[in-house]
């Protein structure tokens, strides 16, 4: 009888050392806002303090220093950073971005670099802009345009960028990069940022 009552005992102490099966919650999102489409989860970003608020006369600093960490948050990964007036651009190639029609790995850590500088310069406004090249109708460069452009703006959304800052337009194969229409280096996405101060 006492063997059977130490063996009992011996299963529960073993049984207690047992590491418990846990499933890591998932990631914040933004109510409303759809899932980056057929992604195993990813984690979430850490936390992203404001630089604070923005006043007009801090206007060219503040995009001073949003350019300066786009740059060093981007480096390496063939996207063109460029400075107009006050405002930035950022142009990468839509055939990066997609697999398929859905995010690819490269463009959802793309999406999270960008997250991590514009959650941070939060008084800006950001304008997403597809262009395609003219392999197609005018109607369907256009809707494809606005599908991959909707597509960056929900994705930048996912991760935590307020709704009420992004515009998402789909312009089709307009203002072509290469002289030769059909060339696929038109497709691309443009991320306009213009300060916001209050």
């Amino acid at each position: 009888m006492q063997k059977k009552i130490l063996a009992v005992v011996a299963l529960l102490v073993l049984a207690g050392c047992q590491t418990p099966q846990t499933v890591p919650p998932p990631a914040p999102t933004v109510p409303g806002t759809p899932p980056v489409p057929h992604r195993a989860e990813q984690p979430p970003l850490p936390p992203i303090h404001s630089a604070g608020p923005l006043t007009k006369p801090m206007v060219a600093t503040y995009m001073d220093a949003q350019e300066a960490d786009l740059r060093d948050y981007l480096r390496g990964q063939n996207v063109l950073v460029s400075r107009r007036g006050d405002g930035l651009a950022v142009m990468l190639q839509s055939d990066r971005l997609f697999d398929k029609g859905d995010i690819s790995d490269w463009g959802d850590a793309f999406l999270r670099a960008m997250v991590m500088v514009l959650g941070h310069y939060d008084h800006t406004m950001i304008e997403v802009n597809g262009y395609s090249d003219a392999g197609a109708s005018p109607d369907a460069a256009i809707a494809v345009s606005q599908k991959r452009a909707k597509a960056v703006a929900d994705g930048l959304a996912h991760y935590g960028i307020a709704g009420g800052r992004i515009t998402a337009s789909g312009l089709g194969a307009v203002n072509l990069r290469v002289a030769n229409a059909a060339d696929a280096k038109n497709r691309r996405i443009e991320i306009k940022i213009t300060p916001n101060p209050k």
